[in-house]
């Protein structure tokens, strides 16, 4: 295989520890520099290879392999942290560094990256902005296509290219590592980004309450909380609680909600609440609150057939919606109108119909096949077709087809 992608047998791994859904690629690979990660992709369009930039496989291990399924191309070589500013507030990384790695060098100075994505001990930033990953404060951090300066990436036939810069005001040429961002790498392997940071927030405060469907479709309940623009506000379905030790005691639903910001605000908030909700099952504060966070990403990513909404709807209420099994099997962050189902025996078509006719979109559908209910336009699908024409002239990337159609990323 090495000898195929013109490296050198160390760089080979083993394909079984890199299948999709149970099937493995023909080859896997791991580049340990942009320059043999763009030799690699070089041989792969020359000898008409199908590959899958793959990062840390916390999501790809559960979706379905593609149809050209050659080359795993494992990032994670390419880990480096290659210039920090704390007081620029930007830091610029490789690929295969993990987030939590990274969150890990920012608190030391205060700061943190505004990027969630699910078992951010393995997740890595490429891939967590391949997949535009947010979690329940995407509200409040903007999706990773808010906040990505720049990039280098590598296309399909092995160019190695930039977008963007290190400063907000650079705005020369055309956005391109914004639009990487979401394509699920479609159209390009993100080898470095440079990312906006912020400043962790003087206070937190994370409450817990236990919560009854019946209680979640009153929606005198969460009036105040629009006003109150919490960072988190999510439900979470009693099947999908009982997986969490601590959010699932009870054996009823849950609903989080965060607060952060200064201390005098964050506390006349949690009293606000609680006179809504009563008292807090579980109430955690500063560094307690934020290890909450990532746990509700996680639940994001539990397996099985999942179904993926956005929405206007903005508080718990429009969780109702659903029918009582998946409510269930449920987790919506409210705060930013993001709704997951994991769909259990549900009719998956019949369930995306239904929740579009009470303003859920459907953006994903993993381990399931449903079609749009709106096809993307000529006009769309030209665009698209332009672009991965552009960046993977030779089709070398393996989810190209399905970014094109309009159902994938």
């Amino acid at each position: 295989m090495s000898a195929t992608l013109g490296l050198d047998a160390a760089r080979a791994c083993d394909p079984a520890g890199y299948a999709m859904s149970g099937r493995p690629p023909r080859f896997a690979i791991k580049p340990a520099t942009r320059e043999e990660l763009t030799e690699t992709l070089r041989a792969a369009a020359r000898d008409g290879l199908g590959v899958v930039p793959w990062g840390g496989g916390v999501a790809l291990g559960r979706e379905r392999a593609p149809e050209r399924f050659d080359v795993a191309l494992d990032t994670r070589g390419l880990a480096r942290v290659v210039e920090y500013e704390p007081d620029d507030l930007t830091l610029t990384a490789e690929c295969g560094a993990t987030i939590q790695s990274l969150r890990e060098l920012l608190a030391a100075k205060g700061q943190e990256l505004p990027i969630e994505a699910a078992e951010a001990w393995g997740a890595t930033l490429g891939g967590a902005l391949a997949a535009n990953a947010s979690g329940a404060r995407r509200a409040a951090l903007g999706a990773p296509r808010d906040r990505i300066l720049g990039a280098r990436f590598v296309t399909g036939d092995g160019v190695l290219a930039r977008s963007g810069g290190k400063v907000v005001k650079n705005v020369a040429g055309y956005g391109i590592h914004r639009l990487l961002c979401g394509s699920r790498g479609a159209l390009a392997v993100i080898a470095e980004a440079t990312l906006k940071l912020q400043p962790a927030p003087p206070s937190r405060v994370a409450l817990v309450h236990a919560c009854e469907p019946a209680a979640l479709a009153d929606p005198a309940r969460w009036e105040r909380f629009a006003r109150m623009r919490p960072a988190v506000l999510t439900w979470i379905g009693e099947s999908i609680a009982a997986k969490d030790p601590v959010l699932g005691a009870g054996g009823a639903g849950a609903v989080v909600l965060g607060l952060e910001g200064e201390a005098a605000d964050v506390e006349r908030d949690a009293e606000h609440a609680r006179e809504a909700l009563g008292a807090p099952r579980i109430r955690l504060s500063d560094a307690s609150a934020a290890t909450l966070w990532p746990r509700l990403a996680d639940l994001e990513e539990l397996p099985g057939a999942r179904l993926s909404f956005t929405s206007p709807h903005l508080t718990p209420a429009a969780a109702a919606a659903l029918p009582r099994e998946s409510l269930a099997r449920s987790v919506f962050h409210a705060a930013c109108g993001r709704l997951h189902v994991f769909a259990g025996a549900a009719d998956t078509t019949r369930l995306a119909r239904d929740l579009a006719a009470c303003g859920f979109e459907l953006i994903a559908a993993r381990d399931v096949r449903i079609e749009p209910a709106i096809p993307p336009q000529q006009a769309v699908r030209s665009m698209r077709a332009a672009i991965r024409s552009a960046l993977d002239p030779r089709s070398r990337f393996a989810f190209g087809e399905a970014w094109e159609a309009g159902t994938s990323g």
